[in-house]
C-alpha cells in the first residue's frame, strides 16, 4: 500500500472503536461509529516541533520537541465528528484534548492529494501529522525509511501552500526560515513573553 496508518496501541484502538456491550460511553466518553461507518481518519501519531529545534534540524525527526501523541477521530455523544489527542503513557487518565474534529476533512483531502503524487506510488509511507504550534503549521507527514519524506500542509502558514506535496528539504527550508524570523521577532521584542508561542 502506498500510504498506510500504523497500528495504534490497544488503548488507543479501543478509544477509536469502543466496544460497548449493552451501550454506555466508550473509553473516553465517545460513542462508537455507526455500524459500517469507520472514523473519518484512522488513529495516527502527531509529532510536535519547536522553533529552536527547527532552526538547526536538517530532517523532520530532528526538530521534535516532545514525544508523539495519538490522534483519534470518532463521534461525540450526539453523533458529531470529534477528535481526541492522547499520550500512550497516560491512557489511564483523560485524553490531552477533546474537541470538534475540524481537521478531519483537511486530512482526508491531503491524503487524496498525496495519493495522486507519483513519488508515493510504489512506496510504503506511514501517515502522521507534523505540527509547529508557534508557526500555526499542521501538515500530513508521509514517512518511509526507504524514500524521502513528503509533507502536505493542511492550511496556509509559514510560507507553505495547503494541499501541495512538498519533499522534506523544501518543507523544512520553508519552516526553518519562518522559525528564524519568529525567533528574531521574539529577541527584538521588549517583552517577548507577551507575544505568545
Amino acid at each position: 500500500m502506498a500510504i498506510r496508518f500504523p497500528e495504534p496501541p490497544d488503548d488507543v484502538a479501543r478509544a477509536a472503536r469502543p466496544e460497548r456491550p449493552g451501550g454506555g460511553a466508550g473509553a473516553f466518553g465517545f460513542d462508537a461509529p455507526a455500524p459500517g461507518g469507520a472514523p473519518a481518519v484512522p488513529p495516527h501519531q502527531v509529532f510536535t516541533a519547536g522553533l529552536d529545534q527547527l532552526t538547526a534540524a536538517e530532517r523532520p525527526e530532528m526538530s521534535l520537541a516532545a514525544e508523539p501523541t495519538w490522534r483519534v477521530s470518532t463521534l461525540d455523544r450526539e453523533g458529531r465528528p470529534a477528535a481526541a489527542e492522547m499520550r500512550p503513557d497516560e491512557l489511564g487518565g483523560a485524553p490531552a484534548s477533546v474537541g470538534e474534529d475540524r481537521f478531519g476533512p483537511a486530512i482526508q483531502e491531503a491524503l487524496t492529494v498525496a495519493g495522486g503524487d507519483a513519488r508515493v506510488q510504489g512506496a510504503d509511507y506511514e501517515a502522521r501529522l507534523f505540527r509547529v504550534p508557534a508557526l500555526k503549521v499542521l501538515a500530513l507527514w508521509l514517512h518511509d525509511e526507504q524514500h524521502p519524506d513528503l509533507f502536505v500542509p493542511l492550511e496556509q502558514a509559514a510560507g507553505v501552500t495547503p494541499h501541495r506535496v512538498y519533499d522534506h528539504e523544501a518543507f523544512m527550508a520553508a519552516l526553518r526560515g519562518a522559525a528564524e524570523g519568529q525567533l528574531a521577532h521574539y529577541r527584538d521584542a521588549e517583552r517577548p513573553d507577551e507575544l505568545g508561542s
